[in-house]
């Protein structure tokens, strides 16, 4: 369907220059006429149409065969070539109508005068479709960059989700270690809530899209191995999420997101650390009290990448931050 509409434009812009070329020269020109200005045009409109597909394809020609010689050396190839083919056709092309009609073969000099305005069209024509090959080339280029921008913010986000592996491993395996000494049964289930999480991560590794349902029992794993660690000094509040459990999210978001509070603040028996994670009909909302570490670098590595995430899906996410609380809003993808 595009190509079409590309077709007929290409016809409407031969069809219009001709006539303003024609009417031009009507004007200019003193020399009696045997056929009237409109006749002559709807003579010559399939003529010049034929001219613009040949000049079409010796572009698409020259582009193929000399594409690694700069734009300009190009253009000035493609409007030589051109002007040689079209002097030639409308020679030609002069030359049959002259014994059709049985009339002189013009002068040299007449002839000359009379191919230049031709050439001067024509040179228009091949400029014109330069400048569609030109703005196709740059379309192209750009979503070839867009591409490549996407898998880089993808690579980046698994390199990110990655990272969790290493350190979160090395901090569980050391409750793992402390609990078996003084916990059986607590022992057997942070194993078994440990490789939940790992097997998650597994699982999500290559799909662009979880359900919350699905994020959400990631994340209950994951909260339960923290709350091992920080105890009372950590509480993660979940709303009820019933409506929402098929909607769509980013894997690992809720997760990176929660990391992202335990990992900027201090939380204490006196000042215990708490998370809230709300529903609503266009997203989610992770909320934190904000007492702040000192020596954590806040440039926010991981919100910057999940923000990165949405934004190739059109979507944004919505930062917050106050005196006393930080507030991230993720919205839903479907």
């Amino acid at each position: 369907m595009k190509n079409k509409w590309y077709i007929l434009l290409f016809i409407v812009l031969i069809a219009i220059s001709l006539f303003a070329f024609q009417y031009v020269a009507e004007l200019l020109s003193d020399a009696p006429r045997s056929l009237s200005l409109e006749t002559q045009y709807l003579l010559n409109l399939p003529a010049c149409i034929f001219v613009g597909i040949v000049d079409f394809l010796i572009i698409v020609i020259v582009h193929k065969r000399l594409d690694n010689i700069n734009n300009t050396m190009r253009i000035f190839i493609d409007l030589l070539l051109a002007s040689v083919w079209v002097s030639c056709f409308g020679i030609a092309a002069n030359y049959i109508l002259s014994i059709i009609l049985e009339e002189p073969w013009p002068e040299d000099y007449a002839l000359l005068k009379m191919s230049l305005p031709v050439v001067l069209w024509n040179s228009m024509i091949v400029l014109l479709i330069e400048i569609f090959f030109y703005q196709q080339s740059q379309m192209e280029a750009e979503k070839k960059l867009a591409i490549i921008e996407k898998e880089k913010i993808q690579y980046q986000y698994e390199t990110l989700k990655a990272q969790i592996n290493p350190h979160f491993l090395f901090n569980s395996l050391n409750v793992l270690s402390s609990l078996a000494y003084s916990d059986a049964e607590k022992t057997n289930l942070f194993a078994k809530k440990l490789s939940g999480v790992y097997r998650y991560l597994l699982l999500t590794n290559n799909r662009p899209m979880v359900t919350l349902k699905e994020e959400l029992a990631f994340l209950e794993s994951y909260v339960f191995l923290e709350k091992i660690r920080f105890e009372d000094t950590l509480f993660i509040e979940i709303d009820e999420y019933d409506l929402y459990g098929n909607r769509l999210i980013i894997p690992v978001s809720l997760q990176l997101l929660v990391e992202n509070a335990i990992k900027h603040n201090i939380a204490t028996l006196k000042s215990p650390l708490i998370v809230r994670i709300g529903f609503t009909d266009e997203g989610i909302t992770v909320s934190n009290n904000l007492q702040l570490r000192s020596s954590v670098d806040r440039g926010g590595v991981g919100l910057g990448n999940l923000e990165k995430q949405y934004a190739l899906h059109d979507k944004a996410i919505d930062i917050v931050e106050s005196t006393t609380e930080f507030v991230v809003r993720v919205p839903f993808l479907e």
